[in-house]
Order: C-alpha cells, then sequence, then structure tokens
C-alpha cells in the first residue's frame, strides 16, 4: 500500500525544485535587461543645438561617437549569447542546488562589469590595456558560465528522461555549450596579451567565440527543452 505522505512529499519537492529554477531565470533575465540598460546610458550625446555651424558639428560628434556605438553593439551581442546560453542551459536542467545558485551569482557579477570594460573600450579604442581589461570580463565571464556548465554535468543536474536518445540529446548539448565556453575563454586569454602586440588583433581575436556560437550544430536547443517540457506535464 502506498504511502500517500511520502508521495505527497517528494510531489512537493519536486514542486520546489521547479519554482527554485524560475525564479533563478527570472532573477537574472532582471540582471541582464539593467545591465544592458546601463551600458546604452553611458554613450553620451553632445548637446549642440545652441553653437553655431551645428551641421559640421552634429557629422563630427557623429564620428566621435561612432567607437561607442561599435562597442555597445558588440557588448549587447555578447550578453545576448550568454543570455540565450543561461537560458538554454537553466531549461535541460531538472533541478538547482545551492552552490549552482552562488555560481550564477558570481557569472552575473562579471556580466555586470561588461558596461564598464564597454565604456573603456570605446573611450580608448587603441590603448591596449583598455582592450586587454575588456577582453579580461569576457574571459571571467566565460569562465564563470563554463563552470556552471561543468558542474551541472558533474553534479548530474542535468535532465534524465526515460527515452534514452532524449537523455543523450540532452547530455550532448551540454558538453557541447561547455566545449564551446572552454573555447571562448582560450580565445580571450589568448586576446589580452596580445592586445600589447597589437590591439587590432586583440579585437579580431574577440569575435572567435561568437562565431563559435552562431555555428549550426544540428540540435535545436529550444525544442529539445519544449519536447521535455510536453512529457513531463
Amino acid at each position: 500500500m502506498p504511502n500517500w505522505l511520502d508521495i505527497l512529499l517528494v510531489e512537493s519537492s519536486d514542486v520546489k525544485m521547479k519554482i527554485g529554477t524560475s525564479r533563478v531565470e527570472t532573477f537574472s533575465d532582471g540582471v541582464m535587461s539593467i545591465i544592458i540598460t546601463i551600458m546604452v546610458l553611458s554613450i553620451k550625446i553632445p548637446d549642440i543645438n545652441r553653437q553655431s555651424n551645428s551641421v559640421w558639428l552634429f557629422k563630427h560628434n557623429l564620428h566621435t561617437i561612432l567607437p561607442y556605438l561599435f562597442a555597445y553593439a558588440f557588448s549587447f551581442m555578447m550578453i545576448g549569447i550568454f543570455w540565450i546560453n543561461h537560458h538554454h542551459m537553466f531549461h535541460l536542467l531538472k533541478k538547482t542546488d545551492e552552490s549552482l545558485l552562488l555560481q550564477n551569482l558570481l557569472f552575473l557579477f562579471w556580466t555586470s562589469l561588461i558596461p564598464l570594460g564597454t565604456a573603456l573600450v570605446s573611450a580608448n579604442p587603441t590603448v591596449p590595456d583598455s582592450a586587454a581589461l575588456y577582453g579580461g570580463i569576457l574571459l571571467l565571464t566565460t569562465v564563470s558560465f563554463a563552470i556552471m556548465r561543468i558542474y551541472t554535468l558533474k553534479k548530474n543536474l542535468v535532465h534524465t528522461d526515460q527515452d534514452k536518445e532524449i537523455t543523450e540529446k540532452v547530455r550532448w548539448v551540454s558538453l557541447k555549450a561547455k566545449t564551446k565556453s572552454i573555447i571562448g575563454a582560450i580565445a580571450y586569454l589568448f586576446a589580452i596579451p596580445l592586445a600589447y602586440v597589437n590591439v587590432y588583433f586583440a579585437y579580431a581575436v574577440f569575435l572567435i567565440p561568437p562565431i563559435i556560437f552562431f555555428i549550426p550544430d544540428g540540435i535545436d536547443d529550444e525544442r529539445l527543452a519544449e519536447k521535455i517540457e510536453e512529457k513531463n506535464s
């Protein structure tokens, strides 16, 4: 005869775990949206309404803010990539724990420094120190996310299913994402000293991680997560 109290406790525990995961995603989404808002507000537009020859000044000032716009666009893309990876990772988890929550806070901390790096590199695009600092922030953000990926695999927090094919796909997607994060971290690590050799070469290396991210791999992470959710509903 089943012990209904034990069954109720197990179901209650599962619900709490699901709520915990969704709260982590909601909190992280909010932090990342604030980071992007802060970053765009750091772009200073000069007031030329009261100055003579305003057309010339407008063109001149537009030229001066181009580095800010390029840096903002790249940083926006990187935050978007981090957000998509974060979204996919948590959608493929069956549960979370306190250690993962702390790791997530560390990831958000480094992500919150991206506006600082963006402002420095846009104000001083040819200065090696600013490019190296920006690369360092991206490196630590990528490493902190890779740590979360490694931890979820090591502690078996990723979803397991009765369908072995789904389980294998989830694990393969997680391993693939972990590998991409490690490659990205290596690229940023290489770019930091390269900035002191040639700052433009360092910027070129910064493009390697997003290029790797956009290379199709044959499995739709979002569709896989939806398939898991349908089976569990």
